[in-house]
């Protein structure tokens, strides 16, 4: 599955999430982000998932990850995956192309965003 990935100093890419199941992308999840994830709903169709204990954790702000996400406060890394209502709940799924083209046109200012 296909995220975006925002990290505190404002850089955003690509970011593979592995796992053929739920349960094995919620691994990777995991392991990249630090621990267990809480979620941010960005819009119908995307959210956004951060380190649920980042503030205990003293992790960096991620102003970038604030501004998109209009959080007043988000620490550490974010992904942006895409959301998909099914009759058992949502699922995950590659993040929607407009914030992979956000990222793309940010790239081209310089590589970061910079709140």
């Amino acid at each position: 599955m296909k995220a975006l990935k925002i990290d505190p100093d404002g850089t955003m890419q690509p970011f593979g999430i592995t796992g053929d199941t739920i349960e094995q992308q919620n691994d990777s999840i995991y392991e990249h982000l630090g621990g267990y994830f809480d979620t941010v709903r960005l819009s119908d169709d995307a959210i956004m998932l951060v380190d649920d204990e980042g503030l205990l954790k003293g992790l960096p702000m991620n102003p970038a990850a604030m501004m998109i996400s209009g959080y007043p406060m988000l620490v550490g890394a974010a992904l942006i995956v895409g959301l998909m209502p099914t009759d058992d709940g949502d699922v995950f799924t590659d993040c929607p192309q407009r914030f992979i083209r956000f990222a793309e046109s940010i790239q081209q200012e310089g590589g970061k965003l910079n709140a």
